[in-house]
């Protein structure tokens, strides 16, 4: 990994001074292990051990040694055995094949790696709860299509951002179970070298357990699904990212990143504050899918060993933590000093012009109509008129719509004038359905016998005060979140 993405916990994690020293380990497991047993002589396991623990690993002498060889394991042992009376070098990787010794390190590169994803999810995910918890009173509009939809707390978007990543944590912890397996069951997996019994007590005192049915090497079926729960953390936090992207566009921006202040959003145009670290997350994504792609391609071997897996091992998945760990990094960051605007989120309810009750003001006139023969198919195409007059556009609208510019200077000169004219009131859909107030809309069918009929309707709807009550209150926020409680309650145990 470049070092712009580089995380130094991964960085450590996937070292050849750590991996290398995983290796020794395991030598001195099996060792060990057959010590226990009975199956050394008294003595040799500790005069080995103590050699090699008081002769730290030489890297400069193992990679000359791996250029000649062009085998690092046996390199490894080659630069081990320097340190061991010539005869007891025999007993350092006797019986074993090289993915005996590097099995197990691998799983344990890979299960240090998960902890320090699950760390830096867990610290993401405390910053949601926190942000639904302050924010759960704070109202915005939905968004479905890309088109307002309804009513909704900002602190309910933050709880399913937060119950996303509690899923894909659960993922995370179900693949992580299979990294207590590993094997030393041979080069073709049928205890051609060492015996079960070793391969057991030397799992046992690396804190694994024997994996039954292995060819030379760990079937990849078991790590894939690891592979595939960090890349779906990525594209959670690339899901989230996008929403932070949508809701910080220019105009009337309802949530942004942090901005510093010396930090440029443009080379070019000073006045932009570009959404650069959610963009980058979205990279980050592409990357886990290329890196996943990889590792999934793994799980196919030529019979009981071929070698085309190592090479990608070696890249893709100390490259996938980075990445993952980087994204974690970057949204927890992103998020703790997010800039909201609750100002800005009223202005996008009140420019919906009561469309965000469409739902609840359409099941209203089909229970109040009945009465009145409004069919429940006339309730939606009344609202749906409402809303469709609510934007009309003005006449000074129409006529720009109407009337494209030949030049520049007339462009301007309309763009002149256009921008004098006053502020538009905002009617809503609220006011011209109490008020039986709908037009034709040459945008929909309805007749203007149809519009006549649905005005009378409404006319003897609204003649009722109870109804004018219970009327305005669908266009409430305690009536149309009344129910977001149990999201709370569900989510974080708490209304």
């Amino acid at each position: 990994m470049i070092p712009r993405y580089e995380k130094e916990r991964i960085k450590k994690i996937w070292s050849e001074e750590n991996k290398t020293g995983l290796w020794q380990r395991v030598e001195l497991a099996v060792l060990c292990a057959k010590d226990y047993l009975k199956q050394l002589a008294i003595g040799i396991y500790k005069t080995i051990c103590d050699r090699l623990e008081d002769n730290a690993i030489d890297l400069i002498e193992w990679k000359k040694i791996e250029k000649e060889t062009r085998h690092d394991l046996d390199a490894f042992l080659d630069e081990r055995r320097r340190f061991l009376p010539t005869e007891l070098q025999h007993y350092l990787h006797e019986d074993m094949t090289s993915y005996d010794t590097e099995e197990a390190p691998f799983a344990s590169m890979l299960k240090e790696s998960v902890e320090q994803v699950r760390k830096n999810l867990l610290e993401l995910m405390a910053v949601l709860k926190a942000m639904a918890k302050k924010y759960r009173y704070t109202i915005m509009m939905s968004r479905t299509h890309g088109q307002e939809a309804q009513l909704q707390s900002f602190g309910k978007r933050c709880l399913t951002w937060l119950k996303a990543l509690m899923v894909d944590e659960e993922n995370l912890n179900r693949a992580a179970s299979s990294l207590k397996y590993s094997k030393l069951s041979g080069a073709i997996g049928n205890y051609g070298g060492l015996t079960p019994e070793v391969e057991k007590e030397t799992l046992r005192i690396l804190g694994l357990e024997p994996f039954y049915g292995a060819t030379q090497i760990m079937p990849r079926e078991l790590y894939a699904p690891l592979a595939q729960a960090l890349c779906q953390i990525v594209q959670t936090l690339d899901k989230i990212a996008i929403d932070i992207r949508l809701g910080a566009r220019s105009g009337n921006p309802i949530y942004q990143e942090p901005f510093g202040k010396k930090q440029k959003g443009s080379s070019a145009m000073p006045h932009k504050k570009n959404t650069i670290s959610t963009e980058q997350i979205e990279g980050m994504a592409r990357m886990t899918k290329g890196y996943l792609s990889m590792i999934m391609d793994n799980i196919k071997t030529w019979e009981e060993r071929a070698i085309e897996q190592s090479s990608v091992e070696r890249v893709a998945w100390p490259d996938l933590f980075h990445v993952t760990v980087h994204s974690l990094t970057v949204m927890t960051r992103t998020l703790e000093g997010l800039a909201v605007y609750p100002d800005n989120m009223m202005r996008e309810i009140i420019n919906s012009r009561g469309c965000y009750a469409s739902v609840e003001v359409k099941k209203f006139l089909a229970e109040r109509g009945i009465s009145f023969g409004l069919s429940t198919e006339e309730a939606y195409r009344i609202v749906q008129l409402a809303a469709f007059n609510a934007f009309s556009p003005s006449e000074e609208d129409e006529w720009v719509r109407n009337n494209l510019p030949v030049s520049l200077e007339q462009t301007d000169e309309i763009f002149s004038k256009f921008q004098k004219i006053p502020k538009e009131t905002v009617v809503s859909i609220k006011e011209i359905i109490s008020h039986a107030r709908l037009k034709r809309s040459p945008e929909l069918g309805a007749t203007l016998e149809e519009v006549i009929r649905w005005n009378g309707i409404l006319g003897q709807i609204f003649q009722s005060g109870s109804n004018i009550k219970e009327f305005n209150q669908v266009f409430s926020v305690p009536y149309l979140l009344r129910n977001e409680d149990k999201l709370y309650q569900e989510i974080l145990g708490e209304a």
